[in-house]
């Protein structure tokens, strides 16, 4: 199963900045979507205004900036919190019912993870980041700058998203 997170609110929309493109659908009514190269070529897009870390990125399946490849951010909580020098040994998959730690969201369909509960989760991230000496190393394999990115997310959208939507 697939993960990726998404702005709860696009601060895009929100601001007014967003550059929007039609489409038509296979019923052939017409909708619009964010055009993400348009909005950034104007600079409004906030994701790459806010100078994302260029190191240890991981935009979701579609390319979208301001994305994330949630299930890769799961892994990165095992990983964080794992007793094992072996990268393999690491699981992927989480599913916590009560969603507090993971990416999936916190309501009763694991949709939306609230700002507050995104900040949580980033600073349990980074405290277990801190007990690992700031550090995730598995052999010669270096996911530092994947955690940090993962944080630095996780705090983005609390902070510019009132929080994340969740999409598996």
């Amino acid at each position: 199963m697939g993960l990726d997170n998404f702005p709860h609110e696009y601060p895009c929309k929100r601001q007014g900045t967003a550059v929007m493109e039609r489409y038509t659908l296979n019923d052939g009514s017409v909708d619009e979507r964010i055009d993400c190269d348009a909005t950034a070529k104007v600079d409004g897009c906030p994701y790459l205004n806010a100078d994302p870390p260029k190191e240890g990125a991981v935009i979701g399946m579609f390319g979208t900036h301001c994305w994330y490849r949630g299930k890769y951010g799961n892994f990165l909580i095992n990983a964080l919190s794992s007793q094992t020098d072996d990268i393999d040994a690491v699981d992927s998959y989480v599913w916590d019912d009560d969603g507090d730690n993971s990416f999936y969201g916190t309501d009763a369909d694991g949709l939306h993870r609230p700002a507050e509960a995104c900040k949580s989760l980033a600073d349990q991230m980074a405290s277990a980041l801190d007990e690992r000496g700031g550090r995730l190393v598995f052999g010669d394999d270096d996911r530092t700058d994947d955690a940090k990115y993962a944080i630095w997310y996780l705090r983005w959208v609390a902070d510019e998203c009132n929080g994340m939507g969740a999409w598996y």
